[in-house]
């Protein structure tokens, strides 16, 4: 018995699973994005479609836990021991949910659930791609030095890979572009951050000298004051060389 009714009464009167029956699933269609609780998420590997389809649903439906204070309704990851299945229909518009567990502690087997939820697809362009698209940028990283057309593609070559490297921990870290000037390279980067870390590079491979400035350029909407920075890594004359560090 568990709380006055038998096993099959408890399970009918007290469903595992909570699911709605629509959703909308936003999804940048530049990128491949997706938006959950307001905030954009990286696509990730395989069908991006089928990804934010999948998040979506699990950041939407609830499993239900009888606790000693009451029954209490936890999101999946706070329910681990619940086994879940989101198979999504994307020529019909629907969703597949399969649930495995158990409500109470004291049920002699889990309960399998399954519920369907229609779901329609909504594109937009998420924050980075945003900024990607209006050239936006936090610093100016300018490299200066007697560089041959070989040496400026290795610097260019290096510095991108680092950026490529930088925006799998962050997702708005990119190189908005990149001029040819007569002394050198303008990398227009974004956020300074990422700046910061390829003049950092520069200086332990090439030996190159950094010197940073700052230019108010107005706030943010929390009030915050909002710069943007000129950081000058000026190189040694010498032969550029990325296969060679310095000691």
């Amino acid at each position: 018995m568990i709380g006055g009714l038998c096993q099959q009464c408890f399970t009918e009167e007290n469903r595992l699973l909570r699911a709605p029956a629509e959703l909308e699933v936003t999804i940048c269609g530049r990128c491949g994005a997706y938006l959950i609780r307001n905030q954009w998420r990286e696509a990730g590997e395989g069908d991006a479609v089928a990804n934010a389809v999948r998040a979506t649903v699990l950041s939407s439906i609830k499993v239900a836990r009888s606790t000693k204070a009451g029954m209490k309704f936890l999101r999946p990851h706070e329910a681990p021991e619940i086994k879940l299945q989101v198979e999504p229909e994307m020529a019909e518009g629907m969703i597949k949910i399969m649930a495995d567990g158990k409500v109470h502690e004291l049920q002699a087997k889990p309960q399998l659930e399954e519920a369907y939820i229609k779901f329609s697809l909504k594109r937009s362009t998420c924050d980075v791609c945003g900024l990607k698209s209006a050239r936006h940028y936090e610093a100016i990283l300018q490299v200066r030095g007697e560089l041959t057309r070989e040496e400026r593609s290795e610097i260019r070559k290096k510095l991108q890979q680092l950026a490529a490297e930088t925006v799998k921990r962050e997702r708005a870290a990119f190189i908005a572009k990149v001029e040819e000037q007569r002394e050198g390279l303008d990398f227009y980067v974004n956020p300074a951050s990422l700046a910061r870390q390829m003049a950092s590079m520069l200086k332990s491979r090439l030996g190159a000298e950094i010197k940073e400035s700052a230019k108010l350029v107005g706030q943010t909407k929390d009030g915050r004051r909002k710069f943007r920075y000129s950081i000058l890594a000026r190189l040694p004359k010498r032969e550029v060389s990325f296969k060679r560090e310095k000691s």
